[in-house]
């Protein structure tokens, strides 16, 4: 394994807790260590308040925070991120751990946005980047690096019952773009650590059951507990511990993650000022992602700006559709596509791809893409090779090929669609063979596995992703001199 691949799979390994696995990660690595995909992210954190209301100017009565939503705040915010650790990878051999390092700085405006909405629903905002970008460092020393494109630098940001999500307003985002902009201890999900009732220096209060997960980025929880504190407050500044420990999942692994810190909240804005928190998190490899065994250190800043000196004060919030969430692909074929964001790239080679769907971290099929034959323009591989080839392929495994059709046929595609049923370690396995044939005679074959059991979760995921395929555009040669 090349250690270019150890360091595309670095970054992104707080996955929604403290750095998210880079999907690009696991590109390259041979069959041996496919068991568990090098995917990293990297959970950020900056936050915005609303503005809180002090009972007393003396330091000792009881202050009053106001729920998360209520108000619009505009801030500058500064991110810093540092994690060391290890990732664990399944081997032939057995586990093969590897030390990392990685380092990432932020620097973004942000527009929180008032909503009526509860719970995590709660969290909107607008960000525009100025700065967004990672270092890593695998094994003996070799780097990598990653940064936030321009195109996607305007990110619009919303809490749902999945975490945070971010879209970009004009365009798909690339899972690598997406992954970078998952921070842990995000400012907004901070917000939602304030007490909702008025609380005296040395008061503990608990949060909200969704509040943790979020924070740490544990998709499903199994058990939890957290706790916050007013550690002191002066006429300006009040300050708060909190700590919080979750058991769950991220991703299908088994997670185990910690969280402690402080933030110092601003009593005449009411704003969290800065924050100061470490994350450490154990992972075991999945079906997406390998072990982990990690620390951050997170540190960031936020102050106020006037809505007029801001470059966001012209956005409109407008609902995130379906389409605006779909994911962008740029393969290595010329093939551009976009999916769900169940979908996960978890090998990758010049000619081939392999993805695997997770919902609610469950496996529940693997799409493999790749070249095919190329042919004359306005052409395609006949029926019957393309039949001929599937039944050979599938009789290998105890298959057969039960139905074919021709599901799209017009002046961009034409798309030829076998399936095929057969056993695998006593699971009865569904397979979706498609020849992808464009005008051109450029032809890819992308074929879909899943168990006949998950049938119905599998639904039209197929025909979804056949929906988004684009041939990538060919960059103008440069001009002879």
């Amino acid at each position: 394994m090349s250690r270019r691949d150890l360091l595309a799979a670095a970054w992104q390994f707080f996955s929604r807790s403290v750095v998210r696995l880079y999907r690009g990660a696991a590109r390259h690595l041979p069959a041996d260590l496919l068991t568990g995909s090098f995917l990293f992210r990297l959970l950020l954190v900056g936050s915005c308040i609303p503005s809180a209301a002090v009972a007393d100017e003396k330091g000792d009565a009881a202050l009053t925070f106001p729920s998360a939503g209520t108000a619009t705040h505009v801030s500058a915010i500064e991110y810093k991120i540092e994690i060391c650790g290890e990732i664990r990878i399944p081997h032939s051999q057995g586990i093969r751990q590897l030390p990392m390092e990685s380092r990432g700085a932020f620097r973004f405006e942000q527009r929180s946005l008032p909503t009526d909405l509860g719970g995590p629903f709660t969290l909107r905002a607008f960000r525009r980047f100025s700065a967004a970008g990672t270092q890593t460092t695998v094994g003996t020393g070799t780097k990598t690096g990653v940064s936030l494109s321009k195109s996607y630098r305007t990110i619009h940001t919303f809490g749902s019952d999945r975490g945070l999500i971010h879209v970009s307003p004009k365009y798909a985002l690339p899972r690598q773009q997406m992954d970078l902009l998952q921070m842990p201890c995000d400012v907004l999900v901070v917000t939602a650590l304030l007490p909702s009732t008025p609380v005296s220096v040395g008061d503990r209060w608990n949060n909200d059951d969704w509040v943790l997960p979020v924070l740490t980025g544990v998709e499903a929880v199994i058990e939890q507990s957290a706790a916050c504190e007013l550690k002191s407050a002066d006429d300006r500044t009040a300050m708060v511990l909190f700590n919080g420990r979750v058991h769950g999942a991220t991703l299908g692994s088994e997670t185990t993650a910690s969280i402690s810190g402080e933030f110092a909240v601003n009593r005449m804005s009411g704003m969290i000022t800065s924050l100061k928190a470490t994350q450490k998190e154990e992972r075991s490899p999945g079906a997406v992602s390998p072990g982990l065994d990690v620390t951050a250190s997170i540190v960031w800043a936020q102050s106020p700006l006037s809505p007029e000196s801001s470059t966001l004060g012209t956005l409109t919030e407008t609902a995130p559709t379906d389409r605006a969430r779909l994911l962008l692909l740029q393969t290595p074929l010329k093939l551009r596509l976009t999916h769900s964001r169940e979908w996960h790239l978890f090998h990758e080679t010049p000619s081939v791809l392999m993805m695997r769907q997770l919902r609610d971290g469950k496996l529940i099929s693997q799409c493999n893409i790749s070249s095919a034959v190329t042919v004359a323009a306005k052409q395609h591989t006949p029926n019957s090779e393309f039949l001929s080839d599937v039944t050979d392929s599938v009789k290998e495994r105890n298959g057969r090929v039960v139905a074919e059709d021709t599901v799209r046929d017009d002046s961009e595609w034409r798309i030829r669609h076998i399936r095929a049923i057969g056993d695998a370690s006593g699971k009865v396995i569904i397979w979706d063979y498609y020849l992808c044939s464009t005008a051109t005679g450029k032809q890819f074959s992308m074929v879909f596995s899943h168990a006949q059991s998950d049938d119905k979760l599998f639904g039209d995921e197929a025909k979804k992703m056949l929906s988004g395929l684009q041939i990538a555009r060919e960059r103008p040669a440069l001009p002879f001199r």
